[in-house]
């Protein structure tokens, strides 16, 4: 398999990827299926919506393999797929962004393995959906604003705004229930 490696992604080169669909299906999802559905969970707020996305987005990935112009952005495609499928989700479905519940049956949850601070989760669904998406992406995925543009589809200095919009409201969310900013993961710029 042929693959360019960047800032800790593998982008696979499309005629590869249309050569042997069902290996490299196995390999992308084996790559990229728990930063997708991390991804998916940050926008949703929700483990079982994001199990769903992640799938409908690699399925969705799959079939439009070919038509992926530059190889070298398989990443930044790949994760505008899984955005514009949770933007989908939640029109379709109306989501009542709730945090799932503690209690689980064997299965471990992100709120479990405090991959987001359980605080952090209830005040991001307080968030339009595209400031959870552009908070997450800056804050907890580290995307620079240039994925982020590409990624979203608008300048760098809008998502900027948007990113501190966000940042600012959580604060005022997590300060009025009598957190310190510090005690969850709001920092950085």
């Amino acid at each position: 398999m042929e693959a360019v490696i960047h800032s800790n992604a593998i982008s696979l080169v499309p005629d590869n990827i249309a050569a042997n669909h069902e290996h490299n299906l196995e390999d992308i999802i084996n790559r990229y299926g728990n930063a997708i559905l991390k991804y998916c969970y940050g926008v949703l707020c929700n483990y079982h919506d994001a199990q769903d996305a992640m799938q409908e987005t690699f399925i969705k990935a799959h079939h439009a393999a070919k038509a992926l112009r530059d190889p070298n952005a398989y990443s930044t495609w790949l994760y505008k797929i899984a955005y514009n499928t949770c933007l989908n989700m939640r029109r379709s479905k109306k989501h009542q962004l709730l945090p799932e519940p503690k209690e689980t049956d064997g299965e471990a949850y992100f709120i479990e393995d405090n991959f987001i601070d359980p605080a952090l989760l209830e005040a991001l669904t307080a968030l339009p959906p595209h400031y959870r998406a552009v908070f997450y992406s800056r804050a907890v995925e580290d995307m620079d604003y240039k994925q982020m543009e590409a990624l979203y589809n608008i300048r760098s200095a809008s998502l900027r705004k948007t990113y501190e919009r966000a940042k600012n409201k959580l604060r005022e969310i997590l300060t009025a229930k009598g957190y310190k900013i510090g005690e969850c993961c709001i920092s950085g710029g």
